[in-house]
């Protein structure tokens, strides 16, 4: 099995970490009906939003994850009381399909359990069924359902 090791980010590390995150979340929202303006408006009104200091933002904990010293991947997590919430965890291209999404799953309930934390969670968009497929292989289950109709 694959396994990974994660390694915090550096505040340098972040800047560009966070422009590209911010523009595959609005791709992800563009391809849930969204216009590309409004995907983008939506998914830097978020990130302004969940991160209103950035990197100090307090409880939000970023990594870069590593086989070796090949960077695979990334997670962002929030921790509030007992109870993780990932927001974003993403495999680079050219490594997909290879077990590093399960891997560095399996190294965020590692990081969690270290830390006395009860719960993980996550969103996932529907049309993402390889992610989706993913999480309940991993044990998770859906508590949840948005619901949208273009008018």
């Amino acid at each position: 099995m694959t396994d990974v090791r994660l390694e915090p980010m550096t505040e340098d590390q972040y800047k560009p970490w966070r422009a590209e995150a911010e523009a595959h979340y609005a791709q992800s929202v563009a391809a849930s009906g969204r216009s590309a303006q409004d995907a983008a408006r939506k998914a830097a009104d978020t990130y302004a939003q969940l991160l209103p200091d950035e990197f100090a933002t307090p409880d939000h904990h970023f990594w870069y994850a590593y086989d070796g010293d090949r960077r695979v991947g990334f997670l962002w997590v929030k921790v509030t009381h007992d109870t993780a919430f990932v927001y974003n965890v993403a495999v680079e291209p050219d490594v997909r399909r290879q077990g590093y999404g399960r891997a560095i799953m399996l190294a965020a309930e590692r990081w969690c359990h270290d830390n006395a934390l009860t719960r993980i969670g996550l969103h996932v968009f529907a049309h993402n069924t390889g992610a989706r497929a993913l999480y309940e292989q991993l044990g998770f289950t859906e508590t949840g359902r948005n619901m949208a109709k273009d008018l």
